[in-house]
């Protein structure tokens, strides 16, 4: 990517530029704020994959901690508060930690080769596949359930993601992401500079 702030060549309608990862509870939000944006104002989003934990990088989730039957509960957080008033469903537990290359992958291969609408249904299915389904969308054969449930060919996106197609378009965390700005997911752009 030359200029990390140029609309995509097949985008050329795209208003505002969104950088996201599928396993950012964040992103999770922005991508219910960015399809409620759509539906009202006809803002049309170029998402743009920013991996938070690529495969150069060594990251060992922890074990989840043991429930204590006598631990108090906690307050909720600035995040789950956020949720409620925005009422956007999370499914309790969190989903474990997955690696996103694949599903990052794949969103591209939905908009080169199958079209801006179907990159939109490619990120709805994948997004509440993780969030609300707890799917692992590091899977190959569970993203190619979510991408045909999307309606796009499984397959064909698959042999895609296997190539590692399109592989240069997905930004790495942390210094790639940095030298080009983009500091956290997600990141709205428009006309040249952050939204927050």
């Amino acid at each position: 990517m030359s200029d990390i702030f140029t609309l995509r060549p097949d985008a050329t309608h795209t208003n505002i530029l969104l950088y996201h990862d599928y396993i950012c509870p964040w992103c999770w939000v922005g991508w219910h704020q960015a399809k409620r944006l759509a539906a009202e104002y006809g803002v049309v989003f170029d998402w743009r994959g920013t991996e938070l934990v690529p495969p150069s990088m060594h990251y060992e989730p922890s074990a989840p901690k043991p429930v204590d039957p006598n631990e108090l509960p906690k307050p909720p957080s600035r995040f789950d508060l956020f949720l409620e008033v925005e009422q956007i469903p999370l499914a309790s537990p969190r989903p474990r930690f997955v690696r996103s290359h694949a599903a990052l992958l794949g969103a591209e291969y939905a908009l080169y080769e199958e079209g801006k609408e179907a990159a939109e249904a490619y990120h709805e299915a994948v997004y509440r596949g993780f969030w609300e389904a707890h799917i692992n969308i590091s899977d190959f054969d569970a993203l190619c359930g979510l991408t045909e449930a999307a309606g796009l060919n499984g397959n064909a996106l698959i042999d895609s993601v296997r190539a590692e197609r399109y592989a240069e378009n997905i930004l790495e965390f942390d210094d790639p992401a940095y030298s080009k700005g983009i500091r956290h997911v997600p990141t709205f752009i428009f006309n040249g500079e952050e939204q927050l």
